[in-house]
């Protein structure tokens, strides 16, 4: 057994396999597997994947003795420091829990007791359609509110963004304009991948797949795929069980006769 670390991943209990594979038999969950893989980051991930699987800052700093690979040397001027971000909007709104009618009218209906026809069932049901239609609206109300507010953070991350990459190349011009020093900075750059990939070349041995719910995805889409704002990461071996009990249940369901 190797003694790299490895990203810890939950393993499942007996239940929550059946739950996936049900779920998945029912199209309620979609796997990264089922998607192509240049869209997995966006799709799973809304294009910052990739932070998700890399191990902790910390760790690789009390290891490495820095959370990255050199990009100066210590004579050199430093690279600059991204300035962050604002706060993000966070997850859309959730959708409206919608009424139905009184249990006592539901209750009076289903002995007889009340008819279909009758005017306090009618009044009721313009009573409940009207408060749903309500609830519907302030719903879509507050997601396109949530768009415009996700469509300026991104346009203000793109914009802090080219600021910061601006601030970059001038400081990368200033660092080619020192010939003599190229080589050594990419040895020492490379001396530190070559550390990173000796003590966290196994980070990601463990991982299966992702799962996605359809019903946790923003009201949005990149090329028909849904785009969720949550997913869930599958050991591999619990993965290698899940694939095998969803192919038998598909070829199982296509052998039977009607």
């Amino acid at each position: 057994m190797s003694d790299k670390p490895r990203m810890s991943i939950p393993r499942m209990t007996e239940d929550q396999l059946r739950e996936v594979v049900r779920d998945r038999l029912a199209c309620k969950v979609m796997f990264s597997c089922e998607v192509h893989r240049d869209l997995v980051p966006m799709v799973f991930g809304c294009g910052l994947l990739g932070d998700v699987f890399l191990p902790p800052a910390e760790i690789i700093e009390s290891v490495l003795g820095s959370a990255s690979a050199p990009d100066s040397l210590p004579d050199e001027p430093d690279k600059p420091d991204h300035p962050g971000y604002p706060d993000p909007v966070g997850d859309p709104p959730e959708k409206p829990k919608l009424v139905k009618l009184p249990e006592q009218i539901l209750s009076d209906l289903s002995w007889g007791e009340i008819a279909e026809d009758d005017p306090v069932i009618h009044e009721a049901r313009i009573e409940v359609e009207a408060e749903n239609a309500r609830r519907i609206r302030e719903w879509e109300d507050a997601s396109h509110s949530w768009h415009d507010a996700l469509d300026k953070e991104h346009r203000v991350r793109r914009e802090i963004d080219a600021a910061y990459e601006a601030n970059v190349e001038a400081w990368q011009s200033e660092l080619d304009q020192r010939a003599a020093k190229v080589a050594e900075r990419e040895a020492a750059r490379q001396e530190w991948h070559d550390r990173y990939d000796e003590h966290f070349g196994e980070w990601l041995a463990d991982l299966g797949v992702l799962s996605g719910d359809m019903s946790k995805t923003f009201p949005r889409s990149i090329n028909g795929y849904p785009i969720f704002h949550g997913f869930q990461i599958i050991h591999k071996d619990d993965w290698k069980r899940i694939e095998a009990a969803i192919i038998r249940e598909q070829e199982r369901s296509a052998s039977i006769e009607v």
